[in-house]
């Protein structure tokens, strides 16, 4: 850490370089400070390429934010804010400051107005920092920022080493980093070779560019056919050479190890081995922000994972489901039945062996039934998952940890053929953990019948001893009562009664005018904190034993949190699979 007297020193340095004029040379018909965008300067090379058009109004966007009041009002942001590294942070912003010659937001919004860009190169691991901005003078005191820093770094004070290129003169920032100023650019890069091929593209213009590169303009394409203002941050990755390169490592591979994932991913896993690249988009506003990724897609790149996407045509997931205190709810269009049958073409070795396994386990506790082809395939290829956080005001024996309620949905094809077999098994299953549990001292669960309209929900509840009747500190076991439910031709297999109930009451359709998504979830901070919440205690208790905190800290840590999870909105994802293109999209809301 640098001490207070350093970051004056860094300041006055910084000022120092600046008005002495440390050497630097500019090329002959010096280009105007709009003129080229860094595409142009960097070669078809690189893999990764991220762009801040306006870095400025980013920066103001969080910095003024509605939420920054309550922010620091909170109690541990003061303690942060008198934390030793945030005295240091906030002395390196006064050397930065004065370095600079005005507030440093101000600095950040006129040194990056051109634009804000950072690449990748895939030869040679090379890295590259490119800021436009059209004041020359506040690119030259940054040079001297940046250097003053480097020198006193190093216990010394002395002109930085620097070469030439080109007319342009190079300082080294570090053992690795070198900086040039090009004419209204600001240079930083690890690898001298890349630092060069930037600057012969810059002066020579040749046709072969990253700009002219043509999975980036059917990127730069995308982003330039939206309607809405700008992204704040747009993204380029080359796949192909991640993909050459097997990172992330297995990502490519054409079979996986976890079924569930493979259910979750395995569509998105399959575009990944044929598509040449993803764009990007980050856009933050005072509402929250919006993440987006994009690929290419072709519907013969989509076998054996048809069943991911449907076949013949692209279909799409039911409506999420809707339920009082909803914590999350999932809905996906997947065939479940092709999954669990194609496994041998979607699953690695070992993963269908465990499958064999279960698939005769359940076919014996089907009666014979293949549950591949007869049980799943009883079922439409969407799937609904929903959780609801739980009021246990008024239910005794209440569980110490408080846990949500979950269900799942599926619409069955024959519901008056599938509906007996499915109840059957229920109440064999709730027959089965009875005699497991009572092995283990487990309580017992007692069967029962409720009608919902014309639903019908067969339940299983927990019976408790009778000294536990009114406990408030019941084990984990009192948050579950499992239930199926049949309503007309949907099944639900739900966690609580209560969750059943509200479900069979509520006659969701199987389809929507409105354009469906292949996959959509969405999770409700407020909900989530109402779990948290409920299990405050539980939490506390947990983080003195993890972490070995006192309880006074414990209480501030896991308020802390509560307090951040309140400033959130819902978050949504979205998948949407088209002829052309795959597109994740992610939205997270702030109040």
């Amino acid at each position: 850490m640098f001490a207070v007297y350093t970051w004056r020193t860094i300041a006055v340095v910084g000022v120092l370089f600046v008005s002495t004029g440390l050497p630097w040379k500019t090329s002959r018909g010096e280009q105007p400070a709009t003129s080229v965008q860094a595409s142009q300067m960097l070669p078809d090379s690189i893999a990764v390429f991220a762009h801040a058009a306006k870095l400025g109004e980013l920066v103001a966007t969080v910095m003024n934010h509605p939420l920054r009041e309550r922010v620091e009002a909170l109690p541990a942001y003061q303690g942060i804010v008198q934390s030793d590294d945030m005295t240091q942070l906030y002395q390196g912003i006064g050397a930065f400051e004065a370095s600079m010659g005005k507030p440093w937001q101000d600095s950040i919004a006129s040194l990056t107005d051109g634009g804000v860009s950072v690449a990748l190169d895939s030869t040679d691991g090379g890295f590259a920092l490119l800021i436009n901005s059209s004041d020359k003078n506040q690119l030259e005191r940054f040079r001297g920022f940046l250097l003053a820093v480097s020198q006193l770094r190093k216990g010394k004070l002395a002109a930085a080493e620097q070469g030439e290129y080109r007319g342009f003169t190079a300082y080294t920032l570090s053992e690795k980093l070198k900086l040039a100023i090009i004419d209204h650019w600001l240079l930083i890069t690890n690898k001298s070779e890349l630092g060069k091929a930037i600057i012969d593209r810059y002066l020579d213009r040749p046709d072969t560019t990253f700009q002219s590169k043509k999975s980036f303009e059917s990127a730069a394409a995308q982003w330039q056919s939206q309607t809405h203002r700008p992204p704040s941050v747009t993204a380029f990755f080359d796949v192909e050479v991640f993909r050459k390169e097997n990172v992330p490592k297995g990502m490519y591979e054409p079979k996986i190890d976890n079924p569930l994932a493979e259910v979750i991913l395995g569509g998105i896993l399959a575009n990944l081995r044929h598509a040449q690249y993803a764009s990007a988009t980050l856009d933050v506003k005072d509402s929250g922000l919006a993440f987006q990724v994009t690929t290419p897609h072709q519907r013969d790149w989509e076998p054996p994972r048809e069943y991911y996407f449907g076949e013949p045509e692209l279909a799409g997931a039911p409506p999420l489901l809707d339920v009082t205190n909803r914590l999350f709810a999932i809905s996906l269009h997947r065939d479940l039945s092709q999954a669990w049958l194609r496994s041998g073409d979607l699953l690695t070795d070992r993963a269908n062996d465990n499958l064999a396994k279960a698939d005769t386990q359940l076919t014996t506790f089907f009666s014979g039934r293949d549950f591949g082809e007869d049980i799943l395939g009883s079922f439409e290829s969407g799937v609904q998952v929903v959780a609801q956080a739980q009021d246990f005001a008024n239910v005794l024996p209440q569980p110490a940890i408080k846990l949500p309620a979950f269900a799942i949905q599926f619409q069955m094809k024959n519901s008056q053929e599938t509906t007996p077999e499915l109840r059957r098994v229920f109440q064999s299953f709730i027959g089965f953990l009875n005699v497991v549990g009572a092995m283990e001292g487990q309580p017992q669960l007692d069967l029962g019948m409720e009608s919902v309209g014309d639903a019908k929900l067969y339940t299983a509840t927990y019976v408790p001893d009778r000294d536990e009747r009114e406990s408030t500190d019941a084990p984990i076991n009192f948050n579950f009562s499992p239930t199926i439910g049949f309503a007309g031709d949907r099944m639900i297999l739900s966690s609580s009664i209560g969750l059943a109930k509200e479900l069979a009451g509520n006659v969701t359709p199987a389809t929507t005018t409105e354009k469906s998504h292949n996959t959509e979830a969405v999770l409700s901070a407020d909900s989530l904190q109402q779990v948290l919440n409920a299990n405050k205690n539980q939490l506390i208790a947990n983080n003195m034993l993890e972490e070995g905190h006192d309880k006074t800290t414990a209480e501030n840590e896991i308020g802390l949190l509560l307090d951040l999870v309140s400033f959130f909105d819902d978050a949504t994802l979205e998948l949407d699979a088209a002829e052309n293109q795959l597109q994740l999209k992610l939205s997270v809301g702030v109040k």
